[in-house]
């Protein structure tokens, strides 16, 4: 029987952030970071600790990274689209 009293908690593998930001925001950052939190489990069950924090650490980046750049994709677009309608409306002569 083997002795886990040694182990150290394993990560958290940020998986369900992964897969909503996947599809409410970015598939672009939403896949690497399903695929390091698949790594998590893996590597915590070899025995690889460093590895699993590694793959948590990188999974957790790019699950936020994906809202972030959505937002700033957002911003970008009511800005240009917002000036370019107020711009418009400014020249127009009814």
């Amino acid at each position: 029987m083997e002795n886990n009293t040694n182990k150290p908690p394993k990560p958290d593998n940020y998986l369900v952030w992964a897969i909503l930001s996947t599809v409410l925001c970015c598939i672009v950052t939403g896949i690497p970071s399903i695929i390091y939190a698949s790594k998590v489990n893996e590597a915590y069950e070899r025995g690889e600790y460093d590895k699993a924090l590694d793959s948590s650490r990188k999974a957790k980046n790019w699950a936020i990274a994906g809202p972030l750049i959505g937002v700033v994709f957002w911003i970008i677009y009511i800005a240009i689209f917002g000036l370019a309608f107020l711009g418009g409306l400014g020249s127009s002569s009814f």
